[in-house]
């Protein structure tokens, strides 16, 4: 019979192997990762860790949601990033940061793997694969950061909107379903408006034709259109 220590880590492999960073490395090293991993649990709103707090590894999200956000003028949060299962998240700050440069909190009860920074950057100059798969990571990361600043630049809710739903379009030949993995109160959050004018402006889009509002699911018919659309453009029915 295995013990439980050699399923503990059985499991976390599995689940590491999920995440793009790590996925399709060796059992060997998935598991040599695992070794040092330790499972965190954390309840509806707790915080994993604040800013400016000494960096003790990166995470993976193994069940759950977390945000990453920075507060303003002492007290409102800005919203930076959600966490979604399967997704690792606070690898710059392993590569060199002095603290982590932003807050997380669990929106819901959640469960992470820390990746202990130490273990992790002795790991990495054993075996180089994984510095480049480290540097990969952070490039995504960048990517991700860059796709924020440009919704930010867009002055008014109506343009982040659209911004958003092309952003997450594949194709603009074929038609796109995107799924809503968060409430509608954190999407307009993530879209700096309100909850009441996301659902106006859905219902706008809705009654061109352009979005699609199927539950937890929005169908872009024809994605081609979200580059010429503008709700000046679209008639009221609001």
């Amino acid at each position: 019979m295995k013990s439980v220590s050699t399923l503990r880590r059985a499991g976390l492999a599995a689940s590491l192997s999920q995440t793009p960073i790590f996925a399709g490395l060796p059992e060997s090293e998935l598991s040599r990762i695992a070794s040092y991993a330790r499972p965190l649990t954390l309840t509806k709103d707790e915080i994993l860790f604040r800013e400016g707090d000494p960096v003790a590894g990166f995470f993976v999200l193994r069940r759950g949601l977390i945000k990453a956000f920075r507060t303003i003028d002492g007290s409102r949060e800005q919203l930076i990033h959600l966490v979604h299962p399967g997704q690792s998240f606070a690898e710059p700050a392993v590569a060199g940061l002095p603290g982590y440069p932003a807050h997380t909190r669990a929106i819901e009860s959640s469960e992470v793997i820390l990746i202990p920074r130490e273990a992790f950057l002795d790991h990495l100059r054993q075996q180089p694969e994984l510095s480049l798969r480290m540097l990969s990571s952070l490039s995504r990361h960048l990517h991700e950061l860059v796709e924020s600043i440009e919704s930010y630049k867009l002055r008014d809710a109506e343009s982040r909107l659209l911004h958003w739903l092309r952003s997450r379009c594949l194709d603009d030949s074929a038609p796109s379903e995107i799924r809503m993995d968060t409430t509608k109160a954190l999407l307009a959050e993530e879209l700096g408006t309100r909850p009441e004018t996301l659902s106006r402006l859905l219902a706008r889009l809705q009654s061109q034709g352009v979005v699609m509002v199927k539950g937890r699911c929005l169908l872009v018919p024809d994605p081609a259109r979200l580059h010429t659309t503008t709700f000046s453009s679209l008639n009221h029915h609001d």
